[in-house]
């Protein structure tokens, strides 16, 4: 998965360049103690997680396409 991941964040780079930060995170490690609010729904979900912006997205696969849809989305909305 954390390859996935650093696929998907050359993407999306290349795409939305310094606008976007994709971090992988391993559920099995203490690193999940930085984020209680995921942590909290990992029961719930099935891995991968995406998260945008602090907010549990996509579930169960990576997808740059939806990903990227999304972060499109986020954008013309903050722009308006």
């Amino acid at each position: 998965m954390k390859q996935d991941a650093e696929e998907l964040g050359a993407t999306l780079k290349g795409s939305f360049g310094d606008e976007v930060d994709v971090k992988f995170v391993d559920v099995s490690t203490e690193a999940l103690k930085e984020y209680p609010n995921i942590e909290s729904i990992l029961p719930r979900v099935r891995l991968p997680l995406t998260v945008i912006n602090g907010e549990p997205r996509f579930h169960g696969g990576i997808s740059a396409e939806v990903i990227s849809d999304a972060l499109q989305n986020i954008k013309k909305e903050q722009s308006n």
